[in-house]
């Protein structure tokens, strides 16, 4: 995965990429095959294509997922819910809009929900924990994938969680998955004016949460 770190470039704005021609969704070819074909064989009843669907973009939920902050421990369980979603709406998909930023707007709504339901299971711990510590539900995070990247890399994930939800999710999806301004706004349900705004929070807010940590653990020379 690439991660752009110079957060003062301009937004860009694209125009919508032109609808990829369909093609019969067959074992022999489905590697080849657009996303607008196999989502009409999907909603045709082929359960191939919708998994060939899913193999495709499963690596790009789970990555998508983690940088929005959802818990290694977590993260299949809430991506099993984006495609449980994805196949319940796949009717409502437009064809020749990019069907990889629409599943990541449907994992956004699932973070959501998992965050919300992740408060209410601190609720419960804390509850559990008054009447007695033996009764206490562990909600301890899981373990972090410092492991798996670069010092940079980790330093902005981490700087990720000062955000709010919604300049996370701006930010992840436009620099971090390069999606143009417009595919995220209608990713999110906002206008482009509300993603630059909220881009523009976040660049200025991940700045200054980063000059604090290198000045607090200077990288080594």
């Amino acid at each position: 995965m690439s991660v752009r770190t110079d957060l003062d470039a301009p937004v860009r704005v694209d125009a919508e990429p032109a609808t990829e021609p369909a093609a019969p969704a067959t074992a022999e070819t489905r590697d080849v095959v657009s996303d607008d074909a196999l989502v009409r064989a999907a909603r045709a009843g082929d359960e191939r294509a919708f998994e060939a669907l899913l193999v495709r973009h499963e690596a790009g939920v789970l990555r998508v997922l983690r940088l929005l902050g959802v818990r290694r421990d977590d993260r299949e369980d809430v991506a099993q819910e984006v495609f449980v979603r994805v196949f319940r709406h796949l009717d409502g998909f437009r064809t020749g809009r990019p069907f990889g930023a629409w599943t990541w707007r449907i994992a956004v709504n699932a973070t959501h929900d998992w965050r919300a339901g992740s408060a209410r299971e601190r609720r419960t711990a804390a509850a559990a924990w008054e009447a007695g510590p033996e009764s206490t539900v562990s909600t301890d995070p899981g373990p972090g994938d410092g492991l798996e990247a670069t010092d940079l890399r980790r330093r902005l994930e981490a700087a990720l969680d000062h955000l709010s939800e919604r300049e996370r999710a701006v930010f992840v999806l436009l620099e971090m998955e390069g999606l143009t301004a417009r595919e995220v706004a209608g990713a999110l349900s906002i206008t482009s004016i509300t993603v630059r705004r909220h881009l523009g929070r976040a660049r200025e807010r991940l700045q200054r949460v980063l000059a604090e940590a290198a000045e607090k653990n200077p990288a080594p020379r």
